[in-house]
Formats: C-alpha cells, structure tokens, sequence
C-alpha cells in the first residue's frame, strides 16, 4: 500500500523539532483530479495509472497526449503557509517526449488566485526522468494563507505521449526522516522454500543518511536485524537494501511480514509514522495449474502490428495449454471500446502499438519478446484455479449464461476479483476497415512470418484476424464483490456472467476466458479458456465426432472420421482447466477411428474432452456418474 503522508509536528527529546507535512499527493485514492484539486483546461487527458513511471509505487497521476496547442494545468488546494519564508517542495516525474518542439513542463505558484510564478520548468528534447525533483521555494507566494502550487504543460500537447506524476510533497523537513517507501517479496512460495526481502528507503529529512537497520518479523516473533552502512543519501534520495537474512516459510497458510527501519545514523528517527511496512506472503501446499494472460494492443490502421499478428499466433501455437493471448483492436471495425479504452492504463508504461502486458505485472512486453514474459510468469505461483461452469448457449436468442468459479489453496487477504472475456478467432470482414497495413512489405524491415511478401495494405479479403477481443464483463478491472476479502482456502467462489452475442459474431469461433485479478496489485493470478463447441465441419477434415456412452461411470469411445492420416492426442480436463487425463500423440489412418478413454478414476462431474488432430483442436463435454 502506498503511504500517506500526515500532518506531523514531532518534539525531539533534547530540542524542539519543527517539521511539518503542509500537503502530499500520491493519487493513492484513485481519484482524477484528488479531492480539492482543480483542472484548467484538458481535464479529459489528465488521469490515474496503476504504474510506476515517475519511479514511486503505483497508482500515479497521467496526462495523456492530445491534437492541440494550449496549456493544461493541475492545480493544488489553498494551503496555509502563514508565517513561513521557504518551503521544500519534492515530487516524482517522467516525461515520455514524442517529438520536438515539445510541450514546456513547468512548477508554478500563486497566492489569493493571483497570477503564476514558474518555480521549476523543462524543455524536454527527449525522455526524461523517473526522477525526484526538489525544489525550495522562498518567493513571495509563501507565508500567504492562500498558497497555491501547479504543474502545467504548455504548448504542442500532441508532441508528448505521456507525463507521469507522483509522490509530491510541501513540507518541511525534519532533520532525520528516512522513509520505508516500498517492500518487495514475492506474494507465494511453496512451502519449505526461502525468500529475500529487498525494499526503498528515502531520505525525506535535512541530515545526510549513513546508515540505519532494517529488521523484520514473521507473524509477530522476534525481529531479525540487518544493519546497514557506508551510505551518503541527500534529502530525496532513496537506497535499495536486501535483508541478508533469508525468510523461510515452513508451514502452510499466509504469514504476516513486519518490516521497521531503526537506528538511523545510529540514532533516532525524527518521524516514525514512515519507518514501518507490512506485507503477507503465502506458501502454498500445492501448486494449481497457471496459465498465462496476454493482452495486446493493435489495429489494422497499424503497419508495425503484424508482428503482433506473427508472434501471437507462434506463442498459441507453441504454448496452446498455458497461452491465452487476446487481441485488443483499436481504431478498427474489432473495437470494443471499454476494453480499447482501458489498454493505455491496462499496458504498464504504455508504448504505443503494437505492445503487450502479460499478467498486468512488470513492464510492457513488444510481441517479439512475449515469450521470454511468458516464461517468467508462467513459472509464477498462483493461489487458486480459475474456470468456467454451468455454461449455456441458446442460439435462437444468442444469450450465453455461465459462471466463473475459483478456488484456493491457501487464504488470501489482497482485493480478489472475478473477470471473463469473451474472444473470436478467424474474424474477416469486406470493408476497408479490414485492410491491414503492412511495414514489413518489400522485406525492408527484415523477415516477419511471411509478411515481407505481401503488400503494404494486405486487402481484408486476405485476412483473417485472431485472439479478437470481443467484450471484457463487466469492467477491464474484473466484477467488484466478486470473491470476498479474505479469500478462503477450500470453497468455492462463483460469479454468473450473461451476455447477448451479436448476430455478426460466429458462435462456433468463440472462446471463453475466465480471469482471477489481484485487485490490490492490479497483476492477474491465473486465467483459463473454454469453447463449448465442436468444429466438425471445419475445412472437412474432421467429421462424426462423438462420445459415447455419455454420461459414463467407468470408459467412454471417442469415435471421428479424419480425411488423412494425422496425429491424433486426447485430454480430459476438468471445468477448472486441470489436466486430469492425457493420451499423449499417435497416428491415426484415414478414415473412422475410436479411442477407448478410462474415466473410472474420476469423480463424479462433467469434464471436457479434447481432442487435438494435427494442429486443430476440438472439445465435447462428458459427464461422468457412477
């Protein structure tokens, strides 16, 4: 959790210390502009991130680009100074710079509503920052009871991309303040494992920090103690510390961390109230099966996507168990505008197109390189399994009904939430919206899974689009209330999704994912897909498949008709998404086969059978009873 800074006025033991907070923003509220803020002008483009561009912890403040010459300012509430000659002031910027002339960034201040004077100001001419920027302010603005301070741009709005803002501060320092400002360690183990604790500490005081401890505890024992040394820290400046002590967890369920800086420059600290942080990490006693999420940003306005298009379809072609990738358009007949509209905060430090987040954790990925993210989050811990049941479809209202459910190994005390998307492959159209630029005709940019040979606006008639995003429900965010805080190990925790599909989507291509967010971090912990269809027909190279005898209490036939020979591999998952049967691949002739499968292991409930023939796969459902 982010801190909040408060008002302070702290007596020393030997000599009055006067220190005193007067305002502090960390845009920790979610709330654009805070409370008793203004904005002048471009309100709509000022907004919260869930990241940390400016270099602080996530949420923070975002102006977003916009086609226009003009100046926008964010301007703080009244703020009494009276009495005071300086003031320090201490914020976190990044300026993500497009083109030049670009946008002046200035500090100002006022007083009575009065005119503006610049304290602080840039003429980006490329990126700059994350930095901590401060400034100490003795105009005549201060001592007034009426004190003001702004950040404004001014200029060409559409030559920057972005601007990060976060952790601002007016105040006055204490002599000695350090600030725990972050912790890190990682949210799962399993149980017997170890974790290092790593965390931020910031110089908020006058005196240059040398050193300080830094201890922790497990679920309130004793402390354990790292002391640190040899440090020159200014004020606004932070230290990455790792605790030499490892932690290690023993048992399973959720242990309470505990984390105090002390004994800075072998004395006290001026201000407590900043000196501590507290984390829950849980060591899971089984591992539920993850899968990975990935949403990208593109369009077919957008010449660079198709290496979007090429590294989707080689991540779901080699990863097809533990993949979800979705294909968020923008700018194109595949829109859906609260999905679009969400992807610039949903991407961590958004790029442009084409890019990609995977899981919401970390940073923003470019296709090329999804499948190094992949292979990072993939070896993540999750707490829970996540699936869809009790599914229904009546095809002549188009109305699906179906439930996302998950459960949990081990209880959980972050905000959790439910989410489902909803995804068509193979999406085509006639009109020009369907056209797809192409950069990489001609061969100019290098090999792109075959693009370099066609033209540099591919006719629509040549494309087929897949992983579409076609609705997210009910919010890019996931359902508040969905799963209660604290989540329990054990039960089961159901959410029931209903939606209309339109007639111009193709119900046969449609897939079904279903999402466990960790609301509290913004990351997704684990995610599943389901298509509750056959594709018999497809290209006729599969016909007649059926199970039989469904419902079964011990074996069931698979039986189809391929038109060539063909590996062939079965699955059996349960509504989860577990892997609870395998057959592995063998060749299959031409013509009808059938495959003997064993249920009687199973439990009683329905399970999806899925059938891979080369490099298509097809599911049906079958219900065991015994």
């Amino acid at each position: 959790m982010k801190k909040i800074y408060i008002l302070i006025c702290l007596l020393g033991l030997a000599a009055p210390v006067f220190a005193q907070t007067y305002l502090s923003e960390n845009f920790s509220s979610g709330q654009m502009p805070p409370a008793g803020w203004t904005i002048e002008n471009q309100q709509a483009q000022w907004g919260i991130s869930n990241s940390s561009s400016a270099g602080g912890l996530p949420p923070e403040a975002k102006f977003t680009y916009v086609n226009t010459t003009t100046t926008t300012r964010l301007i703080s509430p009244e703020i009494n100074l009276t009495g005071l000659t300086t003031v320090t002031f201490m914020f976190n910027y990044m300026y993500d710079w497009y083109a030049n002339p670009a946008p002046v960034m200035r500090v100002a201040t006022r007083h009575g509503g009065g005119a503006w004077t610049t304290a602080w100001e840039i003429t980006p001419t490329g990126n700059m920052g994350p930095v901590t920027i401060i400034l100490n302010i003795s105009n005549s603005d201060v001592g007034s009871s009426t004190f003001q301070f702004c950040f404004y741009l001014n200029g060409n709005l559409y030559n920057l991309d972005y601007v990060y803002l976060d952790d601002i501060i007016l105040f006055t320092p204490y002599p000695t303040d350090a600030a725990l400002t972050g912790i890190k360690l990682p949210a799962y183990v399993v149980v017997g494992d170890s974790a290092t604790l790593t965390g931020t500490v910031k110089n908020l005081g006058a005196n240059t920090i040398t050193s300080f401890d830094v201890s922790y505890t497990v679920d309130g024992g004793l402390p354990v103690v790292c002391s640190l040394s040899g440090l020159n820290l200014a004020l606004g400046n932070s230290y990455d510390f790792t605790h030499v002590t490892k932690i290690h967890f023993d048992n399973p369920g959720s242990s309470l961390i505990d984390v105090k800086i002390s004994n800075v420059n072998g004395g006290i600290d001026n201000n407590p109230a900043n000196d501590t942080a507290s984390t829950h990490v849980g060591a899971v006693p089984w591992l539920p099966e993850k899968k990975v999420f990935c949403e990208e940003a593109t369009g077919t306005w957008c010449g660079w996507c198709v290496r979007g298009i090429c590294y989707m379809n080689y991540m779901d072609e080699t990863y097809p168990d533990t993949w979800i990738g979705v294909a968020v358009h923008n700018g194109d007949p595949m829109v859906d505008a609260p999905y679009d509209a969400e992807i610039p905060n949903i991407i961590p430090n958004f790029p442009g197109y084409p890019s990609g987040t995977i899981d919401r954790v970390g940073d923003y990925w470019d296709p090329q390189d999804f499948e190094q993210g992949y292979l990072q989050e993939i070896a993540s811990i999750s707490p829970g399994s996540v699936g869809i049941v009790n599914f229904t479809w009546n095809p002549a209202t188009r109305d699906v009904s179906f439930d996302v459910q998950a459960n949990f190994c081990i209880d959980v005390y972050n905000e959790l939430r439910l989410c489902a998307v909803i995804v068509e492959d193979s999406v085509w159209g006639t009109t020009s919206g369907y056209n797809q630029a192409n950069y990489y005709a001609g061969g100019s940019n290098g090999p792109m899974c075959g693009f370099e040979s066609l033209t540099s606006t591919i006719p629509a008639a040549q494309m087929h689009y897949d992983h579409v995003a076609r609705a997210i429900l009910d919010t890019p965010y996931g359902t508040a209330g969905s799963i209660p805080t604290p989540a329990l190990a054990g039960p089961f925790y159901t959410h029931t999704y209903t939606y209309n599909i339109p007639t111009n989507w193709v119900f046969e291509k449609l897939k079904f994912v279903s999402l466990l967010l960790d609301h509290t971090t913004g990351g997704i912990l684990n995610a599943n897909n389901i298509a509750f269809w056959v594709g018999i027909n497809d290209d006729n190279n599969v016909n007649n498949l059926r199970i039989y005898p469904n419902p079964t209490s011990d074996f069931t036939n698979v039986v189809f008709t391929i038109d060539k020979q063909s590996m062939v591999g079965l699955k059996v998952h349960n509504l989860l998404g577990n892997t609870v049967y395998s057959t592995g691949q063998k060749s299959c002739p031409a013509g009808e086969n059938k495959i003997l499968l064993p249920l009687a292991s199973l439990d009683n409930g329905l399970y999806i059978v899925e059938v891979t023939i080369g490099n298509r796969s097809f599911t049906e459902k079958v219900s065991v009873n015994k």
